[in-house]
């Protein structure tokens, strides 16, 4: 929360009034900007002005701003911090669709919630300086687009690149320099309460040029009876944290503060642990000359972080007058922030210690798997950027490690060289270093080799058996057997998925989130992914769409900034829309970050490639998502990932048909050597069901246009019933919907319109209408038809819903004729008089002339031929 909260004032602040008079107008106009060196007090100037509008009401949104604030990770924050400041974002969007958007379009959907809001909205950004360029970039597209509404107010030490030159030309942004922050001579003499003599005002004056950091220095040193030394030739900086900071302090109160200055926040129980005190929260609160240098992290008293100016200063000292207690300190804290989960800075502290040995202990003890399940791959590449060479020799199973990084850096040559010189070196990863783990190495070896090979399902089963935890056999259950039973049960969660056991995937998936520890948070996504994929296809709509959203909850809470899994999330997401042809949401829908999945999961890339090839033919058109296939079956052959290849290959034979390039997809069949026999297209056991749902769907269709019906209509009738056998609801109404579709080419109406009944049948408990959308005609066609005989209510509702999702008005909004109606109408199709329909009816010609009002009645017409037409128009006359 701290990031979207302003800071609580320091103790002692002056509030000063001529610069908060010039910073109040900040609602009358778009932009105001301070840009000051460290130490002005820019911050807590902005937050002052913060909390006083939103007391008067306004919408004030507060964010501070950080190196690692990427363009989808200011986003994300930036509606946590309108939504924390009370602004309505569920009027104009879900949870779901922000999450899952660019950044552009979260721009609009925002400007949207304040348009509707129509009052002034106020944007705070501090520490703009810190943001990497993309970002910037943002913030620019904010300013240009933002709606008339809203102001943005932002601090910065220097201008990161934002192009402010218009708004300062045409007045609608102002600019605030260190020349307004600088206290005058009247503000410096309330500062010090009054106490300072004409004389002593004039000399601090001009010591401190106005600075208020050096201001707050003076004035704690005089509050400890420390006179203020004459003016140094150093500079400000160096001046007054150098020497009026430390020069009234003790020995011992001196280095307790270089000691503060190399913790990342100030929490007494680490302090203490580190230091070996016990007082450590007294001693910082003593510290008079600290008073306004400790900046609160929250609105409690229990975390602070040193005034940054102050911290650099202590910290370089410190290395120049001590650099052995230094390097000893930074190693403490390494180890105390490691037992406390928080393990990027534990690793940073570890390298600025100087122990290559300790770095490696501080991974090795958290392990390739236990790194994973609590920070995932990002958090894998990022343990990697702390290894040397020196580390990996003294530390094998950090080689794994490194297998995983080149294989997120597509570097998969180097990857699998690697993996086989640690496997030599482990004797196949059954021998750890002397004092090492094995159980731990063939643990990292399984998600490693997972990595390399895609986490196809073959690989898992096998090796899984291998690794079967105390807990599932015996019972046991210690913090050794917990870890490795959340290992086997998430992973066999996911080799359960590949391999269409969905119930025992469930159980699997079930399993592993019961244990998981509060730290294992990526874990928790990747079960939730999975059991969303489970209820996907086995056709749980709700079930999916409920552990997606947990999955993008906790993506958003605790991995904002991991593009992966962000990208993951989303594209399930897009996926189940497609199935449920949710046209608002797949109009609107971008697939961002693609290519952040390469080299990682294939079932996740396999998804992703699925709904960028549907999305490319549903915007745009034929060629696009052939030219995108074509691409990405080369990227795969580089990668060498086989069962990848065979995927993409069979979409892109799949896609060349639909597009009516029936020849090239039989060359690309041949060319990649894809399956043909049935038994090898239909099998579970060597290949995921993904894979088997693409081979089979695209062999259905290569067959039926090569003038093979009877091939085509029976493996897509065994396809259906390997479907049916696995619970696979989607594939099997895409099985059903490429049954009806051959039936039909090959002139056996009755077949096609008896399968379209078995489709409806599913339909009716899941909106999985995709598959008739991809052969609208056809599907309009039939639907028509049998809407025309006398179909049973629920088949009928499904039939109608499917025909509104093919363009056609609600047929239930149509006026109903009766069937002897209907027999009128065909009469009058065929050219029969009034006279001979009744003859063929049994009935009167007054009873035909009865039934023709009734119909011009419902339908609006006047004319036979029109009755007839609009029948045939809704699918009424066969």
């Amino acid at each position: 929360m701290a990031k979207v909260m302003p800071p609580p004032p320091p103790a002692g602040y002056v509030r000063r009034a001529p610069l908060l008079q010039r910073i109040d107008a900040v609602l009358d106009r778009p932009l105001t900007v301070l840009q000051a060196p460290g130490g002005f007090g820019k911050t807590t100037v902005l937050a002052d002005v913060s909390r006083r509008k939103k007391e008067e009401g306004a919408i004030v949104a507060w964010l501070s701003l950080d190196q690692d604030d990427t363009a989808d990770v200011f986003g994300h924050y930036l509606a946590r911090a309108f939504e924390y400041a009370g602004l309505d974002l569920a009027a104009i969007s879900d949870e779901d669709a922000w999450s899952s958007s660019p950044f552009t379009q979260q721009l609009g959907m925002l400007a949207r919630a304040m348009e509707l809001h129509a009052d002034p909205c106020l944007l705070v950004l501090d520490e703009v300086e810190l943001l990497p360029p993309g970002t910037v970039e943002s913030i620019g597209l904010l300013l240009k687009r933002g709606p008339r509404n809203l102001h943005v107010a932002m601090a910065f030490r220097a201008n990161p690149g934002l192009d402010l030159a218009a708004g300062l030309l045409d007045g609608s942004a102002v600019i605030l320099t260190a020349r307004q922050f600088r206290f005058s001579r009247p503000e410096i003499a309330r500062f010090f309460d009054g106490a300072l003599s004409r004389r002593e005002l004039a000399v601090v004056e001009e010591r401190t040029a106005g600075w208020p950091v050096a201001l707050m220095l003076d004035r704690n040193m005089r509050a400890a009876g420390a006179e203020p030394p004459g003016v140094e030739a150093a500079g400000l900086s160096e001046n007054y944290v150098g020497v009026r900071l430390l020069r009234g302090l003790s020995k011992q109160d001196r280095r307790f503060v270089f000691e503060l200055a190399l913790f990342d926040w100030i929490e007494a129980d680490v302090v203490d642990e580190v230091l070996g005190s016990s007082d450590a929260r007294l001693r910082v609160s003593t510290l008079s000359s600290l008073d306004g240098l400790l900046l609160p992290v929250d609105r409690g008293d229990a975390v602070w972080r040193l005034h940054p100016l102050v911290r650099e200063y202590c910290a370089a000292r410190f290395t120049v007058e001590d650099p052995v207690r230094k390097r000893f300190l930074h190693a403490r804290i390494a180890r105390a922030l490691a037992r406390r989960g928080h393990l990027g800075p534990a690793w940073r502290h570890a390298t600025s210690a100087g122990d290559s040995r300790l770095v490696g202990e501080l991974i090795e003890n958290v392990g390739v798997f236990g790194l994973w399940l609590r920070e995932g791959m990002s958090g894998l590449a990022a343990a990697g950027r702390f290894l040397t060479p020196e580390i990996a020799a003294m530390y094998p199973r950090l080689e794994l490690l490194r297998c995983v990084d080149f294989q997120l850096a597509s570097r998969y040559e180097e990857a699998s060289a690697l993996y086989e010189a640690v496997a030599l070196e482990t004797r196949g990863f059954v021998r750890d270093r002397s004092g090492g783990d094995p159980e731990a190495l063939a643990l990292d070896r399984v998600l490693t080799q997972a990595v390399l090979a895609g986490g196809t399902c073959r690989f898992l089963h096998n090796a899984l058996d291998s690794l079967r935890p105390a807990e599932v056999t015996t019972g046991h259950v210690g913090a050794r057997a917990r870890f490795l039973s959340i290992a086997w049960h998430l992973l066999r969660c996911i080799s359960c998925c590949h391999r269409a056991e969905f119930d025992e995937s469930r159980r699997h998936g079930r399993r592993a989130r019961a244990r998981f520890a509060d730290d294992m948070r990526y874990g928790e996504v990747f079960a939730s992914i999975y059991l969303g994929m489970v209820d996907m296809v086995q056709g749980r709509v709700q079930g999916a769409v409920e552990w997606y959203r947990r999955a993008r909850r906790a993506t958003r809470d605790f991995f904002p900034s991991d593009p992966r899994l962000a990208t993951s999330n989303d594209v399930l997401s897009i996926e189940l829309d497609l199935e449920r042809n949710r046209v608002k949401a797949i109009q609107q829908r971008t697939l961002q970050g693609f290519t952040e999945l390469r080299g990682t999961w294939n079932e996740i890339y396999a998804v992703a490639v699925a709904v960028r090839a549907e999305l490319a033919l549903s915007q745009y058109d034929g060629r696009a998502v052939i030219h995108f296939l074509v691409r990405t079956v080369a990227d795969v052959r580089r990668m060498g990932a086989r069962s990848l290849e065979t995927y993409v290959s069979a979409l892109l034979a799949l896609y060349l048909v639909r597009v009516g390039r029936a020849g090239e997809a039989a060359r690309v069949w041949s060319d990649h050597a894809l399956p043909c026999d049935a038994s090898e297209l239909l099998d579970l056991d060597g290949q995921s069901w993904r894979r088997m749902e693409a081979l089979s769907c695209a062999r259905v269709m290569l067959l039926a246009e090569q003038g093979d019906p009877g091939g085509a209509a029976g493996l897509a009738d065994a396809l259906c019933a390997v479907a049916s056998e696995r619970g696979m609801i989607r594939t099997a109404l895409r099985g059903l919907s490429l049954s009806i579709a051959v039936a039909h080419r090959a002139g056996d109406e009755d077949r096609a319109l008896s399968r379209l009944v078995d489709f409806l049948r599913l339909l009716r408990n899941v909106d999985y209408v995709r598959p008739l959308v991809s052969q609208r005609e056809l599907s309009r066609t039939l639907l028509r038809r049998l809407l025309g005989t006398s179909l049973a209510a629920d088949l009928r509702g499904a039939a109608e819903n499917a025909l509104s999702h093919l363009g056609e008005p609600h047929p239930s909004a149509s006026p109903e004729l009766t069937p002897r109606e209907l027999d009128v109408l065909a009469g009058v199709r065929r050219g029969s008089r009034n006279k001979e329909i009744a003859s063929v009816l049994g009935i009167s010609d007054g009873g035909v002339r009865y039934h023709l009002k009734n119909i011009y009645r419902k339908t609006g017409v006047s004319r036979r031929v029109d009755a007839v037409r609009y029948a045939e128009d809704k699918g009424l006359l066969i």
